[in-house]
């Protein structure tokens, strides 16, 4: 390998001098060297030349963007790019009839949008929330139980509400030593109930298919999982590791890998924001939810419907004031008008009834809400179901 010289090394590396640096011509000076052939010398650039030339033509002017209050809202965006005929050219009369529309629209909307307060939190993405909402109103029709395998006695896999509740009632105890996500339990609840709809299964192996479910639930929807080994252990012998792993792959198989149930307590969160966040009534609705989820009268009901019936019955508990249900409770709630469907009066008669007079006592679920941590509100739920019962409902439904 050749090395170079002490002498040219130092050269190399010798930084020039100022008088040196001066001498050196800008590079903006030096000509732009064009080609020529046969080595001809290249004339300097003309005037005309150099505004076509790209190095001597001027920057185009910086495009800036317009600010964020001269943009239209999305509702106004999606009307401007709709592709419709009556848009093209309107006439006198459709430029009226269309005026005329929109005063009408303008006359029927009440609610309050609550979603705009929150246009800044771009972890809500209220752009998006409302359509977010109308996939999971269509969602929830298709991710329901396929019937009431409880209360038809001639379904091959009927299975008797009480033995169903004491199994859901373990399920809310394990469930609650694992310390997992309240939607780890209505998965798990709603996972079991969708099998056993088309399923029938020997009565020793329902606790192997209940933890199972909790199983699959947790790997759904937690980020810290309980170890496969805690789910046998706490089963006391009636399920094994391999038990567990065996009957995960049968279940999903059979659901065909469909977890993405609605979650109830997505459309309670969403109807918290119409009743203000308030922690107590979110509480009470929060134990009616899981009361239903036990009982065996609201298998196959829409998740949206049960969190509309945990919200307004823990409003008439704690005794909100006038409206108890206004349009903008009908907005957040999918369009239940509670004041006058007669199916949702029916489902809120049908669990108060449940929980003055439950036909199973579910010791987990109430021990859960009489402690501390429940918010302590068993107690005064139970005073009004019984109260109500007594005076025939009168005061339930109205305004």
């Amino acid at each position: 390998m050749s090395s170079m010289s002490s002498s040219s090394m130092d050269s190399a590396q010798r930084k020039p001098s100022e008088d040196e640096k001066m001498d050196r011509p800008a590079l903006t000076n030096v000509e732009v060297n064009r080609a020529l052939p046969g080595g001809r010398k290249a004339q300097p650039l003309t005037e005309q030349e150099k505004k076509r030339h790209p190095m001597y033509r001027k920057p185009s002017r910086i495009r800036r963007e317009d600010s964020d209050a001269s943009y239209m809202a999305n509702s106004k965006k999606r009307q401007v790019f709709q592709d419709n005929a009556d848009d093209d050219e309107p006439t006198g009369k459709d430029q009226e009839s269309r005026i005329k529309r929109a005063k009408v629209q303008d006359r029927q909307i009440k609610w309050v949008d609550l979603d705009s307060k929150e246009k800044n939190n771009i972890a809500m993405v209220v752009e998006y929330t409302n359509d977010i909402f109308d996939f999971l109103y269509e969602r929830e029709k298709n991710t329901i139980p396929m019937h009431n395998y409880l209360l038809d006695r001639k379904s091959k896999y009927h299975l008797r509400p009480a033995t169903r509740a004491v199994l859901v009632d373990w399920l809310v105890e394990v469930h609650d030593k694992f310390q997992c996500y309240p939607e780890t339990l209505y998965l798990g609840i709603n996972i079991m109930d969708r099998f056993l709809s088309q399923h029938k299964v020997d009565i020793n192996k329902l606790q192997l298919l209940a933890v199972t479910s909790l199983f699959i639930a947790a790997k759904f929807e937690e980020i810290n999982l309980p170890k496969l080994s805690e789910y046998a252990y706490i089963t006391d012998g009636a399920a094994s590791k391999d038990d567990i792993k065996v009957s995960e792959m049968f279940i999903l198989t059979e659901l065909k890998f469909s977890l993405d149930w609605p979650n109830p307590l997505n459309f309670l969160r969403r109807l918290s924001k119409a009743d203000g966040y308030d922690g107590e009534c979110r509480m009470i609705a929060k134990f009616i939810l899981e009361y239903s989820l036990c009982s065996s009268k609201f298998v196959g009901e829409k998740p949206s419907e049960l969190a509309a019936m945990a919200i307004f019955l823990a409003r008439r508990i704690l005794k909100r004031e006038s409206p108890i249900w206004d349009d903008t409770f009908i907005h957040y709630s999918g369009g239940i008008d509670a004041l006058n469907d007669n199916h949702f009066q029916n489902l809120c008669t049908i669990m108060i009834n449940e929980i003055a007079q439950p036909a199973t006592k579910l010791t987990a679920l109430c021990d859960k809400y009489k402690s501390i941590k429940g918010g302590t509100i068993y107690d005064k739920t139970i005073k009004w179901c019984k109260d109500q019962m007594e005076r025939n409902y009168e005061n339930v439904f109205s305004c």
